[in-house]
Parts: C-alpha cells; sequence; structure tokens
C-alpha cells in the first residue's frame, strides 16, 4: 500500500445521495473511507415496515437461541404464565411450544431496559443436545427438543445469581454467576446441579467491555477478541493510526484510547470489527479499513448517530445506533381562538439499525423507534443511551439468515440481506419510571 498521505476529495450532494470520497491511506496495512451507498440524513431513514405479530399477547422474555437446523427458540409470557417456543426462522411459524408453569417471581419483569443494564438482565436461552437451558437470576429450566419434559430448579443459597452468559461444555451446560471472580456452576443436560464452583471453561468467550458499547451479551456471535498480546504492545494489535494518542516523549501513538473491545464471530482476530470514537474499524487479514460516518461538514448529508452495540455475521457487520436532538413546539392557536399560546421544548430520539459492508458500504438502514426521550433518570446520559436494541444474528449455519432486534418484551426477525422484516413477538415493555 501507499504509505503517503492522500488528498481526500468530497463531493456534495443532494440528501439521499452520499459525497463521493477517495480513501485516505495513512500506513501500511491501514485505510480510511467515507461511508458510501444511498446514505441519507440520520432523520430521514425510514422505519422498519411492520412485520406480523407471530405470538398474540405474548411477552418475549429472554435471550434467543438460534440453531444451525434454522430455529429460533426462547422463553416468552403471556401474562403470568412462561412458555418456551421454538419457531421456524424463515416464517416465524411455530414449530412447537410447551407450558412451564407459573412465571417464577424472581423472573417477573415489567419494564424496560433498567439503569447501567449494559448486560441484559433478562434469562438467557442456550441449546443443548436434545435440550434447551432457560437460566436467569436464581432460576433455571431444562426443556426437551419438541416439548416432551421441563425441569425446573433454584440455585441453592450459597450459588450467587446468573449473570447471563452460558457455554455448552461437552453436552451439560456452565452458566455465568455473580461472583466477581468470572465464575459459574456446572448444570448437566439431566438437571444435576453442581455443589462447587467453576472457573469459566477454556473456549467460553467472554462478552466483553461495556465501557464504549451501551448493551452487549455474550450469547450474541461477537465476542471479545481472546488474543493474547506481548506486555509491551501498548496497542494490543489495534493500529496506531485509528486508536493510539500521540506520545511526544516516544515520538509515537501509543495505547489504544480511543477505541473500544474488539470482537470476531468465530474467534479469529483477523475477521475483527471494532469501533473508533463511533465509526466502526474492519480488519481483514493484515489490513484494516476505518469507515467514517458523515456529518454534516462532509458534503450536506449528516448521518453520524453513535454507535451503542454491533453483531456481526461473517462477512455482514450490524450495528445499532442512536441519535437526539432539541425541537422546539408551539400550538399557534387562530387569532379567534381562546386557546393559550404554548411553546415547549422537547428532546427527540431516533434509534438506526444499519448494515455495513467491510469495503465502508451502507447496505441499508432502518429506525427502529423515534420519539420523545424516555426519562427513566436525572442523568441526561441515562435517558439517552435507554434508546436501544441488543442485535443478535442467525446461526452461521442456519439455512435463513436473520438479525434479531431485542428489547424486553420485543422480538423481531429482519432478513440480514435487505433488513426486511421476518417476523415479530411482543413489544418493547415500557421504560422505569424514577
Amino acid at each position: 500500500m501507499n504509505n503517503g498521505l492522500r488528498i481526500l476529495l468530497i463531493i456534495g450532494g443532494v440528501t439521499g445521495v452520499m459525497a463521493i470520497a477517495c480513501p485516505l491511506m495513512w500506513a501500511e496495512g491501514y485505510e480510511e473511507t467515507m461511508l458510501k451507498g444511498p446514505v441519507v440524513d440520520t432523520w430521514s431513514v425510514p422505519a422498519f415496515d411492520p412485520a406480523p405479530v407471530v405470538l398474540t399477547g405474548a411477552s418475549w422474555a429472554s435471550i434467543p437461541a438460534r440453531t444451525a437446523d434454522g430455529k429460533v427458540a426462547g422463553w416468552v409470557h403471556e401474562g403470568a404464565e412462561g412458555k418456551f417456543v421454538a419457531l421456524d426462522e424463515a416464517s416465524g411459524r411455530v414449530l412447537w411450544q410447551v407450558s412451564t408453569g407459573p412465571v417464577p417471581a424472581d423472573l417477573v419483569r415489567k419494564d424496560g431496559w433498567r439503569i447501567k443494564e449494559l448486560v441484559p438482565a433478562v434469562p438467557l436461552t442456550l441449546a443443548g443436545p436434545g435440550v434447551y437451558l432457560v437460566a436467569g437470576n436464581r432460576t433455571w429450566m431444562l426443556v426437551a427438543e419438541g416439548g416432551a419434559s421441563v425441569k425446573t430448579g433454584n440455585f441453592p443459597s450459597q450459588v450467587p445469581p446468573a449473570t447471563g452468559a452460558a457455554c455448552l461444555v461437552g453436552g451439560d451446560f456452565w452458566i455465568s454467576i455473580a461472583d466477581d471472580r468470572d465464575g459459574g456452576v456446572m448444570l448437566s443436560a439431566a438437571g444435576v446441579l453442581a455443589d462447587v464452583r467453576s472457573d469459566r471453561p477454556a473456549g467460553c468467550l467472554p462478552a466483553g467491555h461495556g465501557t464504549e458499547l451501551k448493551i452487549i451479551s455474550a450469547l450474541q456471535n461477537a465476542h471479545a477478541d481472546p488474543t493474547p498480546y506481548a506486555p509491551d504492545d501498548w496497542v494490543r494489535g489495534y493500529p496506531p493510526e485509528v486508536c493510539g494518542k500521540y506520545n511526544k516523549s516516544k515520538m509515537r501513538r501509543t495505547g489504544n484510547e480511543w477505541c473500544s473491545d474488539m470482537r470476531t464471530t468465530d474467534g479469529d482476530p483477523k475477521r475483527s470489527v471494532m469501533i473508533h470514537i463511533s465509526d466502526p474499524v474492519f480488519r481483514e487479514e493484515d489490513e484494516w479499513r476505518m469507515v467514517t460516518l458523515p456529518d454534516q461538514y462532509s458534503g450536506g448529508i449528516d448521518f453520524n448517530p453513535s454507535i451503542v452495540g454491533f453483531e456481526l455475521s461473517w462477512p455482514r457487520a450490524f450495528f445499532d445506533m442512536t441519535e437526539y436532538r432539541h425541537v422546539t413546539a408551539q400550538n399557534n392557536p387562530s387569532s379567534t381562538s381562546f386557546e393559550a399560546k404554548k411553546v415547549e421544548q422537547r428532546t427527540e430520539v431516533t434509534e438506526i439499525v444499519a448494515s455495513i459492508a467491510r469495503t465502508g458500504e451502507l447496505q441499508w438502514a432502518r429506525s427502529v423507534w423515534r420519539g420523545d426521550m424516555a426519562r427513566v433518570s436525572p442523568d441526561f446520559s441515562e435517558n439517552w443511551s435507554y434508546t436501544r436494541s441488543l442485535l443478535l444474528a442467525s446461526h452461521a449455519g442456519s439455512p435463513t439468515q436473520n438479525l434479531y432486534v431485542f428489547k424486553p418484551g420485543m422480538l423481531l426477525a429482519v432478513d440480514q440481506a435487505t433488513g426486511a422484516p421476518r417476523f415479530q413477538v411482543g413489544a418493547p415493555l415500557p421504560p422505569p419510571t424514577w
């Protein structure tokens, strides 16, 4: 690659037509390019088309399990009753379902995201050999494939509650617990809970750190890059042209102050995606490409919402993005009306899900929600970050490749290639109040 700095050419365009940009080549193996494709202004992104509701009256209550044979399965609530369902990923058709009885008191949820809920505090669902695990707080369930049987149990008092992560280990389940030591407890596929704590098994990758991203889960396809780096590798494998902060004494860039955690679909660090402030950076083998999102100074189009979460499904990458703006609304009563004139200041929020190719093209973008900012906290940043979703991709081997948009109470399935909805179960639970 050319190590010299190339001139960046930007040609302005009207809304709906993206600016054209030549890539910047900063160093060997690194390229910067402007987002390309049919990009529109953040506030002009169209909403997802309506999707059919598969289970009327149901509230989706768990992080879903996605299997190689084209199923998505999980736990739903129908009022005070629980039910485990398995759906066809292509159509949303119910393949089978079984009642799990009254919802345990420790798993009742009446509101949406909570303050500081970076890792979803909802039950998880994990598929094992002929059985599904549902685990949350202090409750576990094992549901046989096809719904033939349901076993339930509780953690004894000495076992800390589950934390939203689990792995399959030799046909049994390792469930992460809140012991501040990254520990867990084993549950056999037959329903026998171990009476001793165990460390995280090798190959059971953590979700990553939530210091930059607002919502992550160990059950996503994307996981933290587990690659160990040498103690003197201050950039930890990141390209310093993107992440490093210039160190005058060392006359070079060091550290990774401007990047969040590195994550990948399959543990291969050469397929990594990371976030530089709010621009995605893609790695393919030894090449890095940062895709700059255009703002108001980039040729007339302002599509630069903050990335709060992402999911990977090689070679696709999906991003959950939010933005806010302050607006003024007034009623303008007629000259003959006794209605008082009112001027109201509001803060509007939009949430967008976008598919961005590793070459820098926007494949599609849709708005999940747009409206007044929720009031869940006296902290403005908490109110802003409330509007978000957890993204989960289908199993890599599934014949149907969906992207699932999850909020407590709702699961929306969309086609990865087009963003067209396939089905929806439930609706988002209301915000908590303060």
